[in-house]
């Protein structure tokens, strides 16, 4: 590898590396009032597929234009998604306490809700990327959603596992073993999960990106 190569590579993982960090700010002061954590989540995704394509007309810009773009629609799928999940983890903290109190219900219901805390992960992304990279109405974009989680289940799969590791699985083998690398998880690691999912949705979009507001099946 020559020096000059080594140094572009440098200069583009620091430029990275920087993105990931302002878009972090933006995200979290976005989806402080937590309901709204569907169109922050929009523009994040939509602005680390502009990243990843290399495209767009700056971070900032990207990202104020899609949530503007996307706030109302992004808003009500994310205020339906924050309810089921507190619906899932309430379920999740009674099976713990039934668990605890050595109920023979417990550990199934238990076991079933890391389950749907699963799924939910999984829907989340699909619906925020869609909602990111196409224009359709909620109904069509949450069918959509189904569609390509059903018709390509391993990936889904794959999409779930990276959120679950990088979001859950990191953050605490940081805590246990290596404190001192938790504030890369703090300062950027919702952005980094999004950027590397913007990668595989940018794969799963491709043969639909050249007419985006038209529906598809």
């Amino acid at each position: 590898m020559s020096e000059n190569h080594e140094q572009s590579y440098i200069i583009t993982l620091g430029e990275t590396v920087f993105n990931l960090m302002a878009l972090n700010v933006l995200w979290v002061l976005c989806t402080l009032p937590v309901v709204t954590i569907g169109a922050s989540s929009t523009a994040m995704n939509y602005t680390c597929i502009k990243l990843r394509k290399d495209e767009g007309e700056g971070l900032i810009h990207s990202f104020f234009s899609s949530l503007k773009l996307n706030f109302k629609q992004a808003l009500l799928m994310g205020t339906a998604m924050v309810a089921v999940l507190i619906v899932i983890v309430a379920c999740l903290i009674q099976a713990t306490g039934m668990i605890v109190a050595e109920s023979s219900g417990g550990l199934p219901l238990f076991l079933l809700c890391v389950v749907l805390l699963y799924v939910w992960f999984i829907l989340f992304a699909y619906l925020f990327f869609l909602q990111a990279r196409f224009d359709n109405p909620i109904k069509r974009t949450v069918v959509n959603a189904v569609y390509f989680i059903l018709t390509d289940f391993p990936t889904a799969l794959k999409v779930g596992f990276i959120e679950l590791f990088l979001l859950f699985v990191l953050p605490v083998f940081l805590w246990l073993f290596f404190p001192y690398g938790i504030p890369l998880v703090v300062f950027m690691g919702v952005p980094l999960t999004a950027y590397i999912l913007s990668g595989i949705f940018n794969r799963i979009f491709e043969d639909y990106i050249e007419e985006p507001s038209e529906e598809f099946e």
